[in-house]
């Protein structure tokens, strides 16, 4: 007689087909016979939305962030070096050092002051800086209106007759918020005003004088283009009454991030008589709170893609609840504790998987369609629903960024696998004859 084969103790091979299938078969089952399809639909529904959420604020906050920083120190340099202290004789040389300093894109010699500008109807006050005609071209957010696409750079006018003539010339460039808040345009005329006149007998004058508009310029941030002037370094030397004094040296820098480490080496060339100080030293609650609120952000979401993954746990419950019968039949068949466990597990991770999959997918829609939606958004309401004034930007931003959708996708199957263990782990703990004892 053949001898019968021995028993395999530990029962089928994890992860067997026919676990699969009990588990699509509980998947699908409708309510009225003891399934939980319409919960699992509102489980995935709920983490598939957490996970578009999560990737499209991600997206826009990366979007706002790193768009701001290139509009931004496009235009603002990056270190700072104050010299009023420093004797004008040697500022040529110290421009020349600092240039040669390797990760040093250019270092520009400005002479800064406020000044009243005014029309015949409008007046304001405005930022005035006065830069050499090179470094004027030289500047990144000058040089970005060469490209059609931009929506930066140099608008109208031109800045060829920039510096040209005596002293400097009267040409200057006008940021374009102020152009529209003195109502003028290339070719008009504006009168600066500045209390840093000439001194007399009796104090010192008020200077005032009127300039040639000769190209407006959009950096791209509200707030710069509300409050800039450009004028000829040579002129502001003399209208702000520098004589042959500068202000300022301007350092701009390859990779602007790495700003703070250049302060200490500039200052060392620089010496005692100057301060050196990089650009988040201008408004470092800014720069803070940019970095804040991308980690909260963050945080907030990543707690909302497990509050929708919870909803798998009531799921499963109710599922273990009524299919405990099933559970116990299987058990007596010969499935094992860990067969039942990994059954309820491809239940819940299922649906974790599906729903990560389907909010990553649409996710990304969202952020590479983020512009039309912004357009019909505008057009069903008819209102700017993304004020420049506010956001200091003219188009929401979305930067997507993979190694956040990669993190979304980890955490939302974690999530899922986690929630699921108890339920699953309740399941394989049922005991069959109980089970079975009133069936």
């Amino acid at each position: 007689m053949a001898e019968a084969p021995p028993i395999d103790p530990g029962g089928a091979m994890p992860f067997s087909p026919y676990e699969f299938q009990i588990a699509t078969r509980y998947l699908r089952t409708k309510r009225k016979n003891g399934g939980v399809a319409l919960i699992a639909m509102i489980s995935f529904a709920g983490i598939a939305l957490a996970v578009t959420g999560l990737i499209a604020v991600m997206s826009i906050m990366n979007g706002f962030r790193n768009e701001l920083f290139s509009q931004l120190l496009g235009f603002q340099p990056h270190v700072f070096v104050d010299t009023r202290l420093i004797e004008p004789d040697e500022i040529d040389s110290l421009v020349a050092e600092i240039e040669a300093m390797a990760g040093v894109k250019s270092a520009d010699p400005v002479v800064q002051g406020q000044v009243m500008a005014s029309t015949d109807q409008y007046e304001t006050f405005l930022q005035v800086l006065s830069i050499s005609p090179a470094d004027l071209a030289a500047l990144d957010v000058v040089s970005s209106g060469d490209d059609p696409r931009s929506q930066t750079g140099i608008t109208h006018g031109s800045i060829e007759a920039f510096g040209a003539g005596r002293n400097g010339g009267d040409v200057i460039v006008l940021g374009t918020g102020v152009a529209r808040r003195l109502n003028v345009n290339v070719g008009d005329y504006v009168t600066f005003l500045t209390a840093r006149g000439a001194a007399t007998s009796f104090g010192v004058a008020p200077r005032r004088k009127s300039y040639y508009v000769g190209a407006l310029l959009a950096a791209g941030v509200s707030t710069i283009d509300d409050a800039i002037a450009f004028m000829p370094l040579d002129q502001g030397q003399l209208f702000f009454g520098r004589e042959t004094a500068v202000d300022m040296i301007q350092v701009r820098l390859d990779d602007p991030q790495l700003a703070a480490s250049f302060v200490d080496p500039i200052a060392a060339i620089i010496g005692s008589n100057a301060v050196v100080y990089d650009y988040t030293r201008l408004d470092p609650a800014f720069y803070n709170a940019l970095q804040f609120e991308r980690s909260a952000m963050r945080l907030v979401m990543t707690i909302v893609i497990a509050i929708a993954a919870l909803n798998i746990i009531s799921g499963l419950v109710m599922l273990v609840k009524n299919k405990s019968r099933d559970i116990a039949i299987l058990r007596t068949m010969g499935a094992t504790q860990a067969s039942v466990l990994r059954i309820f597990l491809i239940v819940g991770a299922s649906i974790g998987m599906l729903g990560t999959l389907a909010g990553i997918i649409l996710g990304i829609l969202f952020v590479i369609n983020v512009g039309p939606i912004q357009d019909f958004i505008t057009w069903v309401t008819g209102a700017q629903v993304w004020d420049p004034s506010v956001y200091y930007l003219y188009r929401i931003p979305a930067d997507l960024d993979w190694g956040e959708v990669a993190f979304v996708s980890l955490f939302g199957l974690a999530v899922s696998l986690l929630v699921t263990l108890p339920p699953a782990w309740r399941a394989a703990r049922l005991d069959p004859v109980e089970a079975l004892r009133y069936e």
